[in-house]
């Protein structure tokens, strides 16, 4: 019996992990040699793990805008609610390889700071 929930518990804790894994999408479809400045205001928040999302209308189009996780812009002095819906942001990212409405952030500006996101 022993044997069984040791074996039950660590398929548990496999499944678990690789889920946790492939959740995570990496940075790799974004182009890191393309790097652009776009400002408009937050239409829409998403503040939670692994990173937060920032929709801004900008150029009369919605961009969405993947942020560092969320601990890293905490440590850094950005939190939740600096962010909130209406303010003016500045982004300084990096757009995706296929979806050219999504972006990632290198840097934000928000109230007249900087937050330094993935440097």
């Amino acid at each position: 019996m022993r044997i069984i929930v040791t074996v039950v518990t660590a398929v548990a804790l496999s499944a678990a992990a690789a889920g946790a894994a492939w959740a995570h999408h990496g940075w790799d479809p974004y182009d890191s040699g393309e790097q652009q400045k776009f400002s408009g205001p937050i239409a829409q928040l998403k503040w939670e793990q692994p990173h937060a999302i920032l929709w801004v209308n900008s150029g009369g189009k919605s961009l969405e805008v993947w942020l560092s996780p969320l601990q890293r812009m905490v440590d850094r002095g950005l939190n939740k609610d600096a962010l909130s819906v209406g303010k003016t942001v500045t982004a300084d990212a990096q757009p995706h390889t296929k979806n050219v409405n999504e972006w990632k952030a290198q840097s934000i500006m928000v109230d007249g700071k900087t937050y330094d996101l993935m440097r």
